[in-house]
């Protein structure tokens, strides 16, 4: 849900800055199937209610794979989603070195107001939950997990990591500055 605050927080800027969305429908890029089964993907395997998901077997890979497809669909599209980069390896990075799962803070998932998903990945056998792993001193570069929170009165709060807030500010710039492009081409 990270990426829709940054979609808002680009909308809002490119307003404040007298920007149009004609700039935003003229943007053109390659392969954007890769976008949608990326999206496609993250929707099957992400626990959206009350820690469930749709796809609960091969999640790691799944997982991988996404980020995977989204990283050849940003390669392909760079001169647009630069700004994206960075967050997006972050966070491959992280799941890559902990199996495929994102390390979350079950305490950071509470105060975001999903105790459920925070009770679910503490009671798993093997300390995962879809997409997750608990978050231990033995995970993985725990300081790029998901240990930051929205608070749970917050709209669609979750745990998100430094990459997602990278993501999000990427998306941000991206739609901010595609709005300025096309307030220039009408003034």
């Amino acid at each position: 849900m990270i990426p829709f605050f940054g979609i808002a927080l680009g909308l809002a800027t490119g307003f404040i800055r007298r920007g149009s969305l004609r700039g935003l429908a003229e943007l053109r890029f390659t392969a954007i199937w890769l976008l949608f089964l990326t999206l496609l993907i993250q929707i099957l395997i992400f626990p959206w209610v009350l820690g469930t998901v749709i796809i609960e077997q091969a999640t790691a890979y799944l997982h991988l794979a996404s980020y995977g497809l989204a990283a050849v669909f940003l390669l392909l599209n760079f001169r647009i989603f630069w700004p994206v980069l960075p967050g997006m390896l972050l966070n491959l990075l992280v799941i890559a070195a902990n199996g495929g799962f994102m390390p979350a803070d079950p305490e950071a998932l509470r105060r975001a107001g999903e105790p459920a998903t925070a009770e679910a990945l503490l009671a798993s056998s093997d300390g995962t939950l879809a997409n997750i792993r608990l978050m231990t001193d033995e995970t993985l570069l725990n300081i790029l997990g998901d240990w930051l929170f929205a608070p749970g009165w917050v709209p669609f709060a979750t745990a998100f990591s430094i990459g997602d807030l990278l993501i999000a500010v990427g998306i941000a710039w991206i739609v901010q500055a595609g709005m300025r492009r096309g307030a220039s081409e009408t003034t």
